[in-house]
């Protein structure tokens, strides 16, 4: 009697060595090998209110020459507002000192606002994020 492997089981493994092949391949991306910026984080938490807890997930646009990042950050009662941020060499940022968007609809409340997304179409800039409960 022939025993048959389920799909699954023969997938993971050649899905494995694909990853690995194509990890390997780095030094020909078009771009060039990826590179540590700084040794410390862009932003870390700061302060004891809004975000003193963390600073998660930014989205980063380039406007008028600089570079415009909302991103997450998180109180150290697990709520999250987005802040904003900008630099003009995207190592070096100045942050506003308080939240640019809070947690203020019923679905929102207890977990807040998170993973900022930003796009332009056109002339006008689209957020979208994740709120939370």
């Amino acid at each position: 009697m022939m025993h048959l492997m389920k799909p699954r089981t023969v997938l993971l493994p050649i899905l494995l060595l694909a990853s690995l092949a194509l990890a390997a391949q780095t030094h020909n991306l078009p771009f060039g090998e990826w590179t540590r910026a700084a040794n410390e984080p862009i932003l870390s938490p700061q302060g004891t209110t809004w975000e003193s807890a963390g600073t998660f997930n930014p989205a980063t646009v380039l406007h008028n020459g600089k570079i415009v990042m909302l991103y997450r950050a998180q109180d150290s009662g697990g709520t999250s507002r987005l802040g904003y941020a900008e630099s003009t060499d995207g190592l070096h940022f100045i942050r506003r000192p308080e939240p640019v968007l809070s947690p203020e609809t019923a679905y929102e409340k207890d977990g807040g606002v998170e993973d900022p997304a930003s796009r332009k179409f056109g002339d006008t800039y689209f957020l979208t994020y994740t709120g939370l409960q």
